[in-house]
């Protein structure tokens, strides 16, 4: 259990790290998919969420990554997307939340 909870904490750092030491890149969208949650919830139902698969070059090598939101008017369908990178552990990334209105556009 510490272990596992350590992990996490580190986790979150790393996370949190992208905010203040992130380094933005635009990865190539490699797939989508439709991710519906069955749940009591009608939330999780969405028809609109999709995980988008992405593959982007940091160091001169290749690292993947992939977000799961919900995309409105199926901007899921797109070549790219703006992600944030931890330049020293690029395995840390995520989809930069800091674009621009309409940033969702295909």
């Amino acid at each position: 259990m510490l272990f596992v909870s350590i992990l996490l904490i580190l986790a979150g750092i790393g996370h949190m790290a992208l905010a203040v030491a992130g380094r933005t890149a635009t990865a190539q969208v490699t797939g989508y998919e439709q991710r519906l949650f069955i749940n009591n919830d009608d939330s999780t139902r969405n028809p609109r969420r999709y995980q988008l698969d992405y593959e982007f070059a940091a160091n001169g090598k290749r690292y993947t990554g992939s977000v799961t939101r919900v995309f409105e008017g199926g901007s899921q369908m797109r070549q790219t997307i703006s992600i944030r990178y931890l330049p020293f552990w690029p395995h840390v990334n995520a989809e930069d939340s800091g674009g621009e209105p309409g940033s969702d556009a295909p």
